[in-house]
């Protein structure tokens, strides 16, 4: 059973809008905004949970599908929560589907995902996309509650993630598993002095991926400090992952967003040093 379930379409002035959508506690979705003003046929949608997080057996499925030409920046309304789950059977899940028709955009840029003490999750996300559809889809990790001096005290994080084309061809497959109490390296002077993590994958056809990646490794003309970032060129040139450690939540954030506006420009090769932070 999905909990969103979510597809959009152009209308007649090529504005993105919503077809339809089926909505299930805990989610809800906001109204379209345009929040752009020199792209506005771009829709902007939160996506908002009205439980106080994921707790034990929970199990989210979600289900977004853009037809041709639409363009989505879609985010949510505040951290996803994993709470305390002490009983060694007991997990939380997230499943997301997602796929992009001809000449379709999405930015999906959601909120951090905090594990607290004893969490445990599993997420899985499928996308499929037309060879010339574009593609921004980032996520945020807080080892715990780090205000609180909570840090990797959950059970473990564990994340699918596949995403290819229409026709099947798959153009990055990763798993991931981050153990929290048993991580062997959560006391070593990298993940104890930056243990907030960032990551993200960019699907672009036709763009020059080497220049977007010296731009993306470039944190002075990003102005982050206290961070650390490393991209890679996926197989045949298909699109770039990007890796990236902070201290802070806000400095993952912010180099997301200027990832996300070096992604935007990246058909003008020019302007990437130039771009708007």
């Amino acid at each position: 059973m999905k909990n969103l379930e979510l597809n959009l379409k152009c209308d007649r002035a090529q504005k993105s809008v919503i077809a339809s959508q089926y909505t299930a506690y805990p989610l809800r979705m906001s109204p379209v905004l345009r929040l752009d003003n020199k792209n506005r046929h771009c829709a902007y949608l939160y996506m908002m949970n009205t439980s106080p997080g994921l707790l034990a057996g929970d199990e989210l499925n979600i289900k977004l599908t853009m037809a041709e030409n639409t363009n989505l920046y879609l985010t949510d309304q505040a951290a996803t929560k994993v709470h305390p789950m002490p009983q060694l059977d007991t997990i939380a899940r997230v499943n997301n589907e997602i796929e992009l028709a001809a000449n379709a955009t999405l930015e999906f840029i959601p909120e951090p995902l905090i594990l607290y003490q004893d969490a445990a999750l599993e997420q899985t996300t499928r996308i499929k996309l037309h060879s010339t559809a574009r593609l921004f889809f980032s996520e945020i990790i807080l080892p715990g509650r780090l205000a609180r001096g909570e840090s990797y005290q959950f059970r473990y994080y564990f994340n699918r993630l596949q995403v290819s084309s229409l026709s099947g061809e798959v153009y990055c497959q990763e798993a991931v598993r981050l153990e929290g109490k048993l991580n062997p390296f959560k006391e070593s002077k990298l993940f104890a002095s930056m243990p907030v993590i960032g990551s993200a994958i960019v699907i672009l056809p036709q763009t020059n991926l080497q220049a977007l990646r010296d731009t993306l490794e470039d944190l002075q003309t990003a102005e982050c400090q206290n961070l650390n970032v490393a991209c890679s060129i996926l197989p045949d040139n298909k699109g770039l992952l990007i890796r990236a450690l902070a201290n802070t939540t806000g400095s993952i954030k912010k180099y997301l967003q200027y990832a996300a506006n070096c992604v935007r420009c990246s058909c003008d090769r020019s302007i990437l040093p130039y771009i708007a932070k």
